[in-house]
């Protein structure tokens, strides 16, 4: 069963229209992603490699997310993504919207959720991820150099390792102030 996908405007509001995953976006027209980056207690950010068997860069090491389906709202999609694809049941209240970027045909929300467990403690969706694994964000930069970590962007990789570095730090606070 194809998935469709509410159409949006310029402005982030839906139109009414629709459209199947594949058919081509309509210019002025975008659609809704979610990515989902989950980052544990020492800042390292989760990845994931995309199964051999996808259609959209296979092998590569990406962010866990995809697209909204027909009414589907960006928190829902992301809760959605996190537990088809890794396992993963999050609580609404887990998890925090940092950006909402409107890109060429899409709007895409960019999520963090804090986690703490080992990169085998998740169930994988083996048809579309073979492996995940935490980085820190030197890491994850020179994947995007080396080209084995999607490229989304200069400007997304500051926007997120900014977040994940002020995440980071305010929660050493918080512990620091538990001891």
């Amino acid at each position: 069963m194809a998935e469709i996908w509410d159409l949006y405007d310029a402005k982030g509001r839906r139109t009414g229209k629709t459209i199947r995953r594949g058919e081509e976006i309509p210019a002025g027209l975008y659609h809704l992603v979610v990515h989902i980056w989950p980052i544990n207690d020492q800042g390292e950010l989760l990845i994931q490699q995309r199964s051999e068997n996808v259609q959209w860069k296979p092998g590569m090491w990406a962010v866990t997310g995809g697209s909204a389906i027909s009414g589907e709202s960006a928190a829902a999609a992301a809760h959605r993504e996190l537990l088809e694809e890794l396992g993963y049941n999050a609580s609404p209240s887990q998890l925090t919207r940092i950006a909402c970027l409107r890109r060429t045909n899409s709007f895409c929300n960019v999520y963090t959720i804090q986690l703490n467990c080992s990169a085998d403690a998740f169930v994988l969706q083996k048809e579309e991820v073979s492996a995940v694994k935490w980085c820190s964000g030197d890491t994850l930069m020179h994947m995007v150099s080396c080209n084995t970590l999607y490229n989304y962007g200069d400007a997304y990789f500051r926007m997120l390792l900014h977040h994940q570095k002020t995440q980071h730090s305010a929660s050493k606070v918080v512990q620091a102030s538990k001891t």
